[in-house]
């Protein structure tokens, strides 16, 4: 039996900042590449490990396409909440909450979904992992929770755990499919004790600029499993790098200059003023100074009229 396994699509109508393609569209073609593999892989499922839309309420057109969408899917699809699938914590009212009423998507849990003698448990995000019924079975878990390859993603990273420690503390499954680290990766050799993190669908920051979506999957027969990397389109031609970039060389241009200032001087004149003396008395050059007086206009213009 062949299993598609796949995460973090954040479904959305508007564009992601930087973004300068029509972003729903684009995520929708990446989705029907999804949907017509499984159908030429004869896949039996669709394993969605979370934060499939990326907040609890859609637009009308962005549920009407997907909805014509997942109908005509070959094969079921079996889901589980990520905190952008919920409203505060909550899961009633919310866009996937419907999509599992219409019996669009199927949301995994505790009870163990059978589907050609696999048992597919979910553990939606901030839930406790399922304790399998039948050890002996052929048991799939598909959590959203931040799972990393092997430690800490950024300084001071806290609230993760490693794949290897996710891999022993859970070993009555003989998959884990997870979603929320948008990085994509593997942990195990081999189908029985194996762990797919699938990233995201699409790349939604600058930080993502060398990420290539990708979907895995799994042949619980022969044990492969297979990465399939989704066509995309070069960085420059739907993300703004050079307004990222220069966004970017201003802040840190910005956080220099307030890291370096001098408490030498008297609070006294009006801010503009004292501003003006504070850098003169810190020497800072013109091409600070212009970036400080036009992020200040910037102000000014946005909070006209304001007191």
């Amino acid at each position: 039996m062949k299993i598609l396994c796949s995460s973090d699509w954040h479904v959305r109508a508007t564009n992601p900042q930087y973004r300068i393609d029509q972003y729903f569209e684009t995520l929708m073609g990446k989705l029907n590449y999804i949907f017509n593999l499984a159908e030429k892989e004869n896949c039996k499922a669709i394993l969605q490990a979370g934060d499939l839309f990326d907040s609890p309420d859609q637009s009308n057109k962005v549920e009407i396409e997907l909805i014509k969408l997942l109908r005509d899917s070959y094969c079921p699809i079996f889901t589980i909440f990520g905190q952008h699938d919920c409203k505060f914590r909550n899961r009633d009212n919310v866009a996937l909450q419907k999509f599992s009423v219409d019996n669009l998507v199927n949301i995994a849990d505790n009870t163990g979904n059978i589907i050609d003698n696999i048992c597919i448990y979910g553990a939606s995000w901030e839930e406790a992992v399922p304790k399998v019924e039948d050890v002996n079975a052929i048991n799939i878990l598909i959590i959203h929770k931040m799972i990393t390859k092997d430690g800490p993603l950024w300084y001071n990273h806290e609230n993760y755990i490693t794949a290897n420690e996710m891999l022993r503390k859970y070993d009555s499954y003989d998959l884990i499919v997870s979603g929320d680290n948008h990085q994509h990766f593997t942990q195990g050799t081999k189908f029985g004790s194996m762990l797919i993190n699938c990233g995201s669908l699409m790349r939604t920051t600058i930080a993502q600029r060398d990420h290539t979506p990708c979907i895995y999957i799994v042949d619980t027969e022969t044990n492969e499993i297979t990465q399939h990397k989704i066509p995309i389109k070069p960085i420059g031609e739907v993300m703004n790098l050079e307004l990222a970039d220069e966004l970017k060389e201003r802040n840190e241009a910005l956080e220099a200059f307030m890291t370096g200032l001098s408490s030498e001087y008297k609070v006294e004149l009006s801010f503009e003023d004292n501003l003006t003396n504070l850098m003169k008395a810190n020497n800072v050059g013109r091409e600070i100074q212009g970036i400080v007086y036009t992020m200040i206009g910037k102000w000014y213009e946005q909070n006209k009229g304001g007191k």
